[in-house]
């Protein structure tokens, strides 16, 4: 109820809620408000907010407990987005999907930094770092590649020896793969520590396309990295004349070197023997020798860790450094796959099936089972008619299954091309051509290596 305390003016009251009003609007017989009315709309507003207060607290248990909309695993993404890191425009609409998607594929998409370019003189003139350390992408960075322009060391020499690109070139903190395209190393007589040398905790991959150095410059290159796995290296021809002895009291690094060889048109094979001596020994599980001298070396020095094994039947360039009597040459007979006690499978060009023919009968692994017939995009179309003869012929020495492997060129694995193979091999085993081997042949697909990408360019 009002309570009306007395006051000499007779101007102000006050109601239980502590609000203050003027006294002559209750006695005021035009008043629009009687004391009555005044306290109910003091309680009604007062239920109404406790009421309101109460609603909303069901409310929104009301809303915690109904289901949630369902959200794409980022992780799922992650395993996605992985099988797209070939396929930039995919990699393109994944990030422009959303923030979360794009974290994802930015690393991807900068994975590989190409910086040079053979055919191309704009790449001379700009310089792309810059505004890549700035976007903060350089970390992205797992892949580079210095390519070689018309004069072979056109890029190369500036980027690397520019002292204003170091600053760039050592923020790709997670650089994992190293290809440099037309290397003179006789531009570097103080060597490459002081330019690549901080990659040594993170580089697992070299590649070398026509480099141009003696064989100790090569081993002091290699040993840069100690935690070197993949050595590529194509098109070298050794600089006989400069005196490159190695050094006896040389420490062994004793790590690295358990991942891929490949060598293309390669006759050094001292360098070699010069890292077995460096690397503490070699424990290669694949190789891939093509026009290679010294097989039957790198074979011994791998006889334990070796597991696929990739030849050709091009050997025929040796004639150039080993004209006389070339094909008995020590150096340049097919291996003896005797003493790879590790070896589970050979690859081989389709139009080099019968070169493996001696090499398949020196093989003694326990373990070998596979033979994996390779093919080119433009030998798809045109099978060797009596293919399933010369495997037929290759069985009869040994018994082993097959597989057919399509290498492509482009940025991606060709689902045309694998389902062209796929569809004549299932025609060749339903016509019975394949009933000796224990299964049908399996089809797959892959990228080309390196090498044979470049030929591939015109």
């Amino acid at each position: 109820m009002l309570r009306l305390p007395r006051s000499e003016s007779g101007l102000n009251c006050t109601t239980m809620s502590g609000t203050t009003c003027d006294r002559s609007l209750l006695r005021s017989p035009t008043s629009s408000l009687s004391g009555v009315e005044l306290l109910a709309n003091v309680v009604w507003h007062r239920s109404k907010a406790k009421l309101t207060g109460v609603l909303a607290k069901k409310q929104s248990a009301a809303l915690s407990d109904a289901p949630q909309p369902r959200t794409f695993p980022p992780e799922l993404a992650e395993m996605v987005i992985a099988h797209l890191k070939y396929d930039t425009l995919a990699l393109k609409a994944c990030a422009s999907t959303c923030f979360c998607w794009y974290n994802i594929s930015i690393p991807h998409l900068h994975r590989t930094l190409i910086l040079g370019g053979r055919f191309s003189k704009k790449f001379q003139r700009s310089n792309p770092l810059p505004s890549l350390y700035k976007l903060g992408l350089l970390p992205f960075v797992e892949q580079l590649q210095l390519a070689g322009t018309m004069t072979w060391d056109g890029w190369v020499v500036p980027a690397l020896s520019d002292s204003r690109n170091m600053p760039y070139i050592r923020a790709m903190v997670n650089l994992q793969e190293l290809d440099i395209e037309g290397l003179n190393f006789f531009k570097f007589p103080a060597g490459f520590g002081g330019y690549l040398g901080h990659f040594a905790p993170t580089l697992r991959s070299v590649a070398l396309t026509l480099p141009n150095g003696a064989r100790r410059q090569l081993l002091d290159f290699f040993r840069l990295f100690p935690n070197l796995d993949n050595i590529e290296v194509l098109h070298y021809d050794p600089v006989r004349e400069v005196c490159d002895a190695l050094d006896t009291q040389l420490a062994p690094i004793n790590g690295g070197l358990r991942g891929r060889l490949t060598l293309n048109t390669f006759g050094e094979i001292g360098l070699f023997e010069d890292l077995v001596v460096a690397f503490g020994g070699m424990r290669f599980t694949s190789m891939d020798l093509s026009r290679t001298l010294g097989k039957q070396l790198l074979l011994c020095a791998c006889a334990d860790t070796l597991e696929t094994l990739r030849l050709d039947s091009e050997d025929l360039w040796a004639e150039d450094l080993y004209p006389e009597d070339c094909l008995m040459h020590p150096l340049v007979q097919e291996p003896d796959l005797s003493p790879s006690t590790a070896l589970r499978s050979i690859e081989v060009p389709a139009y080099s099936l019968t070169y493996v023919k001696k090499a398949l009968s020196t093989i003694t692994s326990p373990v070998f089972h596979e033979i994996v017939v390779i093919f080119s995009e433009r030998e798809v179309d045109r099978q060797s008619e009596n293919l399933a003869g010369k495997i037929r012929e290759l069985y009869g020495i040994r018994e082993f299954s097959v597989a057919f492997c399509l290498e492509v060129l482009g940025t991606s694995p060709g689902a045309e091309g694998q389902h062209k193979l796929a569809l004549n091999t299932n025609e060749a085993v339903a016509a019975g051509l394949y009933d000796f081997l224990p299964r049908p042949p399996l089809v797959f697909s892959r990228m080309a290596p390196n090498h044979v990408r470049r030929c591939s360019i015109v």
